[in-house]
């Protein structure tokens, strides 16, 4: 929508500028030409500030099984990545088939090995619009549901391994 409010304020604001003759069409170009630039200044707010839109996180739990197959201990398995100070983790659930790897940008794993239970934890942070208003205006520009980050608890009992899969 301010895309399109955009587009006809400028179109507006050349026509009635060359156009006007009378005073009452002059103001009103500078109208246009307001809400052109206005509409601009908006565009660029939401697009750097998230301006209209407003943090939500979302939390899921998931009950964990071993991620090796075939063996008496359980475990969850990690891959160091670059130097090794970062790792991916490996989970698995009942549901799943193949284990699935954490994502490694923007992603903060933690581990708490004295849980009676193994779950993990997803808190998953996205940018989305305040209100319908809001979702309306910047409908075109695709940021609704943008996400920013996610923090993964591991709770472990304490018999469970955490093993690298190298």
């Amino acid at each position: 929508m301010i895309f399109i409010i955009l587009i006809l304020s400028a179109a507006a604001t050349a026509f009635f500028f060359i156009l006007a003759r009378k005073k009452w069409q002059r103001r009103l170009s500078f109208v246009f030409a307001f809400l052109f630039i206005l509409s601009i200044g908006l565009s660029v707010a939401n697009f750097n500030q998230h301006f209209g839109m407003s943090q939500e996180t979302s939390t899921q739990t998931l009950n964990l099984v071993s991620s090796v197959k075939g063996q008496d201990t359980d475990a969850l398995l990690y891959k160091p990545l670059g130097d090794g100070t970062e790792k991916v983790y490996l989970y698995q659930t009942e549901k799943m088939d193949e284990p699935k790897s954490t994502a490694s940008q923007d992603v903060k794993n933690h581990i708490n090995q004295d849980a009676d239970q193994a779950q993990l934890t997803i808190k998953t942070t996205e940018w989305v619009y305040k209100n319908d208003f809001y979702q309306t205006l910047f409908a075109m520009a695709g940021n609704n549901h943008e996400f920013i980050r996610q923090d993964n608890q591991f709770d472990l009992p304490s018999d469970w391994q955490v093993i690298s899969a190298e």
